[in-house]
């Protein structure tokens, strides 16, 4: 009975997963730059990109404008992050790649960081 019960929540859990397997970045031209080589003959190319920052340990990092936030996400029907900040809440759909609360002219892509930002 022990074994069946500890089997069940073992199950349980793994269908209830709310963060992703791995830690999953993406990133976008901010609005000001038609093209990364127009960012970088403007000669700062640390404001070229916006990024965000999906960690499977629940946690994400955004940073729109060299002013990162931290905070915590949880999976929504599987392809909508849910994501929580101090100032600001927002879904990102990770099928679209897509958010309603962070417009922009450009669109988002997924990348691969040399190194990411989870703790």
């Amino acid at each position: 009975m022990r074994a069946l019960l500890l089997a069940l929540v073992v199950l349980g859990t793994a269908c209830t997963d709310d963060t992703l397997a791995e830690d999953t970045a993406y990133r976008r031209l901010v609005d000001d730059f038609d093209s990364e080589a127009q960012c970088i003959a403007d000669g700062n190319f640390a404001v070229c990109y916006q990024t965000l920052t999906l960690c499977s340990s629940g946690l994400v990092r955004m940073d729109l404008v060299n002013r990162p936030q931290d905070g915590e996400y949880r999976l929504h029907d599987s392809s909508i992050a849910v994501a929580n900040f101090i100032d600001m809440h927002v879904e990102f759909d990770l099928e679209t790649k897509a958010s309603a609360q962070l417009p922009g002219r450009h669109a988002w892509a997924e990348i691969q960081p040399i190194v990411y930002d989870c703790r």
